[in-house]
């Protein structure tokens, strides 16, 4: 009598040596996962940068942040990073004095199409950090810088200079 097929120690030995393979290759998997992940955020950042500055190129909304980018410190616009269909909001930088505040806020968010990009890495900002925004400040040269803040810890800069700890 022939016997046709595999012996169970076969199938054994087999099972084993793709369990080694694929221990071996998890973790670099996991790697460029996460790097994938932080190159999406950093395409996020680079989108809302346009955005910005697609905004400023208004003149009622470069009126909006003149005075803020003089002062280099002011956040202009913030909004929730990790939730879908958020918007931008003014965020307490942008004087309310007519209406300057509505006009760059609503021509960012319709540049965005009135959605924040949402981020897609929380991994390494430990486990206290259960809400991350997007805040939008401007330089004295009047060039946007895009920031992400994690409600605790540090803040990350995405654009235009990647914070070395998110590259």
């Amino acid at each position: 009598m022939k016997n046709k097929g595999f012996s169970l120690v076969e199938l054994i030995i087999v099972i084993a040596i793709m369990a080694i393979l694929a221990a071996a290759i998890a973790p670099a998997l996991i790697r460029y996962i996460d790097k994938s992940r932080r190159g999406d955020d950093v395409q996020a950042a680079a989108t809302i940068n346009t955005a910005v500055q697609s905004t400023l190129a208004n003149e009622d909304a470069y009126d909006a942040a003149a005075a803020e980018m003089k002062d280099g410190g002011a956040c202009l616009a913030k909004a929730d990073a990790h939730s879908k269909g958020a918007t931008f909001q003014n965020g307490g930088g942008l004087s309310s004095t007519n209406n300057y505040d509505t006009t760059f806020i609503n021509d960012l968010n319709s540049n965005l199409g009135n959605e924040a990009p949402q981020i897609k890495y929380t991994k390494n900002f430990g486990t206290s950090a259960t809400s991350f925004e997007w805040e939008v400040y401007a330089n004295a040269a009047g060039k946007p810088i895009i920031v992400l803040k994690p409600n605790a810890g540090s803040s990350f800069e995405l654009q235009p200079d990647i914070d070395a700890s998110y590259k």
